[in-house]
Formats: C-alpha cells, structure tokens, sequence
C-alpha cells in the first residue's frame, strides 16, 4: 500500500525537472567610491526635488510680480505708435520667458547634467540668478 500511496505523489519524468542552479551569491560587500555613490543617490533626489520646488516657487513669484507689474503699466495694447506698440509685445514677451526661466532651466539641467555635484552647482546657481526680483523688490 506505501508503493502506491509514492506513486500517486509522483510523475514519470520527475527528475529530469529539477530547478536550475543558482550561482553563488558574493559574499564582499561593495566598499570604497560605489558605496559612496549608492548611498548619495537618496540624498540627491531629495536635493533635486528640493530645488525643483524652489523652481516652482520662483515661477509662481515671477508671475504674482508680473501681474503686479502689469496692472501698474500705463501702456494701453493698440494706443500709440508703432514703435509703442512693438515695445508693448516685447516688454510682454520678456515677462513671460522671465516668468518661464525657472522652470526651463531646472528641466533643462536635470535632463542634460548626468554628475550630480555639477547638476546641484548648476541648480543652485539658477535658483539664485532667476530669483523674481519684481516681487522682492515690491516686498522689500
């Protein structure tokens, strides 16, 4: 009665399927540079959102000065010559790629700096020229 209770728990061929070999797992740990390098990746994307959110501050203040800046404008858009007018569309223009420098420039660095001290240095250095300064200087 054990032979059979055995071959029903069993199939012809069943020892030609038997699991694959693992290759031995490396027993050193990674030292030096590499350790370095892996445990600063969390640290840099904490940097990184930390900077892109300064980003999008300075987007957002860059647009609140303005519109402050615009409602203060004594230009009216069609009154005037030519020459007022084309100031008009171009003092506008400025405005807006002001108000987008921010943000184009941390896409533009976190997309094409691959070393991340030169893409912090890069970063922080944006974050400090394209600061709004219409709003700081309304509020200072």
């Amino acid at each position: 009665m054990a032979d059979s209770d055995d071959d029903a728990l069993t199939w012809d061929g069943d020892d030609r399927l038997q699991a694959p070999e693992r290759p031995p797992a490396r027993a050193a740990a990674p030292s030096g540079p590499d350790l370095d390098r892996a445990s600063s990746g969390g640290l840099a994307l904490v940097v990184l959102g930390v900077l892109g959110g300064v980003a999008v501050l300075e987007t957002v203040f860059w647009i609140r000065g303005i519109v402050a800046l615009s409602a203060a404008s004594p230009l009216d858009a069609g009154a005037g010559s030519f020459g007022e007018v084309a100031a008009l569309v171009a003092n506008a223009a400025g405005r807006g790629l002001a108000a987008a420098a921010p943000l184009v420039w941390f896409g533009a660095v976190a997309w094409r700096v691959r070393t991340p001290s030169t893409r912090l240095a890069w970063l922080v250095l944006g974050a400090l020229l394209l600061l709004p300064w219409p709003f700081l200087l309304s509020v200072l």
